[in-house]
């Protein structure tokens, strides 16, 4: 895989476990990386799978039919997939259960399906980076890497995207959202605290601009810390000097 380049990061929700047995695709989702950074484009879409959705599958991701109702088929959206995937690389986590409801999906419409050659399964990537043994579902990769995951109460194709780009970017190396940087980071950054974005390419800069307030806790023990541990800190001779210059 070459990194210096766009590609997408995917997941399906679905009515079930099994293509070949009738499930269908309910959800789809898809976001984009370029040169090692979320972009903030995306493509979603909640697909009416012309069946119903079983109880235990909406328990799991909370898709029920009211909400299919009104969704387009997937015959609709499946030029839209494959224009957004274009001829980028793309990510799976496990893969084979993604790309197999693609398969039936494009083939009950007699198109080909994704392009495995340029599909990389980050659930294998993973377990080869990992300890033997370790877990390496998305949640857990979330915890490895520091993901705030704290809005997935329940899977979500594109959501998921999101939480898998973020952990592909850390995982991998190659970019800067799982830490906070990168354009998209940077937008949410400034629409939360109301103020322009750090230069995140100069982090000591940064750092400098940061304003940080000690509890009232912390400054007694402070307080505490120089009143009985420091012998003629530098700053109280300062200032006693100061003290003593005649004014001008």
């Amino acid at each position: 895989m070459i990194y210096s380049q766009r590609i997408v990061v995917g997941d399906t929700e679905t009515t079930g476990t099994d293509p070949k047995g009738g499930d269908r695709i309910i959800e789809v989702g898809f976001v984009e990386i370029v040169n090692g950074f979320r972009t903030g484009r995306h493509f979603h879409s909640y697909v009416n799978p012309e069946r119903p959705v079983p109880a235990d599958a909406t328990a799991i991701h909370g898709i029920t039919d009211e909400m299919l109702k009104d969704a387009p088929i997937f015959a609709a959206v499946a030029a839209d997939i494959v224009e957004f995937i274009a001829d980028s690389p793309a990510i799976f986590h496990n893969a084979p259960f993604d790309l197999g409801f693609f398969d039936l999906e494009f083939g009950l419409l007699s198109l080909p399906s994704l392009d495995r050659s340029r599909v990389t399964d980050s659930l294998v990537h993973a377990r080869k980076l990992l300890p033997a043994g370790a877990k390496a579902g998305l949640d857990a990769l979330c915890n490895r890497y520091g993901i705030d995951r704290t809005r997935r109460t329940k899977h979500g194709a594109l959501m998921d995207s999101e939480l898998l780009a973020d952990v592909w970017l850390a995982m991998t190396g190659t970019g800067g959202l799982a830490h906070g940087f990168g354009p998209a980071a940077q937008a949410e950054e400034s629409a939360a605290v109301g103020r322009v974005p750090l230069r995140r390419h100069a982090p000591e800069v940064a750092a400098s601009l940061l304003r940080l307030v000690p509890s009232d806790h912390e400054a007694e023990r402070h307080s505490s810390f120089v009143a009985t541990q420091l012998i003629k800190p530098l700053w109280k001779a300062e200032t006693a000097e100061a003290s003593r210059a005649p004014s001008p």
